[in-house]
């Protein structure tokens, strides 16, 4: 992960999106919040408190609905070294302005100065200096991280102005080709004017914030280094603990694996046990599973009880 922090930033706090109920990961997410799903020593939600705390925000905020006991322990967990975190519990699935509208409205957003807002599904390490510059030069009321297109339909295409405005966020599969098309890593900074003015109760960011910025003309954006790799779904799971394992294997301190078993580049998280004559291969397994022996695990992510 990228060391350095934008000293000086002037934002005020940073908050992470972590409630959905993460359908498309099911049946993962019925077990843990897609945010708390482990990656070797980390949950997921760690890469996110640690984009925003590289910002330079002195406080860090994230909100909880879904499974809110086991993301809160996810957050406890991915703490340490950052600056101080406060959970913003929702009574209902608020969507991603409804839950910065509630961390405003209980006093954990402050009173002054931007909040950087990050996804807590992603894979990310951006380097967040142009992100910062970019809003304080341009006052935009939302400022958007983005990332050269890989070309996929599976994400949202941005397009972008000569001044560096947002003119339109299209459908994965509607073309550009006249245009060149950006990808949001679900990195923003969100100004206190627009943070002010976002009305209580649920609603979606697009919505709410962007839109509005949006035909003001003053949803902004632009193009920052670094990597992102999202976690939707089990395959996007497998994937990002395959990629970052890179061959080796990794093992939880309270794991226990037999002798005998063989294990190749995989994950045994907590509080598992890989039994006799076992197989686990380019596979996920954690949260206490039993892995039985003779068993053979290949390709696969098994999450217990």
């Amino acid at each position: 992960m990228t060391e350095r922090t934008v000293a000086g930033s002037g934002v005020a706090v940073g908050m992470v999106l972590a409630a959905g109920r993460g359908r498309r990961m099911r049946p993962l997410s019925d077990v843990l919040p897609k945010p708390a799903l482990p990656v070797l020593d980390r949950p997921l939600v760690r890469f996110a408190l640690e984009q925003a705390a590289r910002a330079g925000a002195p406080r860090l905020v994230v909100n909880t609905w879904h499974l809110a006991e086991r993301m809160a322990r996810a957050v406890r967990e991915a703490a340490h070294g950052l600056p101080p975190i406060a959970l913003s519990s929702e009574p209902e699935l608020l969507g991603g302005a409804g839950g910065l509208a509630l961390a405003r409205d209980r006093g954990l957003l402050g009173t002054e100065g931007p909040v950087i807002v990050v996804n807590g599904d992603g894979v990310l390490d951006l380097d967040p200096a142009p992100l910062v510059a970019a809003h304080r030069e341009r006052s935009d009321d939302v400022t958007l991280a983005l990332l050269p297109h890989p070309g996929s339909d599976r994400w949202s295409r941005v397009l972008l102005d000569e001044t560096g405005r947002i003119t339109a966020i299209l459908r994965g599969e509607e073309r550009t080709p006249d245009r060149e098309a950006f990808l949001y890593p679900g990195v923003m900074i969100v100004s206190r004017r627009a943070l002010n003015a976002l009305p209580s109760g649920p609603g979606e960011t697009a919505e709410r914030l962007w839109w509005p910025a949006r035909d003001a003309g003053r949803l902004g954006g632009v193009i920052v280094r670094g990597t992102w790799r999202e976690v939707g779904t089990p395959e996007d799971y497998l994937k990002a603990v395959i990629e970052r394992l890179a061959g080796r294997c990794w093992l939880h301190a309270s794991a226990r694996v037999d002798p005998t078993a063989t294990v190749l580049s995989a994950m045994i998280g907590r509080d598992c046990a890989v039994g006799a004559r076992t197989t686990v291969e380019r596979s996920a397994i954690a949260e206490g599973v039993t892995v039985e022996p003779g068993a053979v695990v290949v390709d696969s992510v098994i999450l217990g009880p």
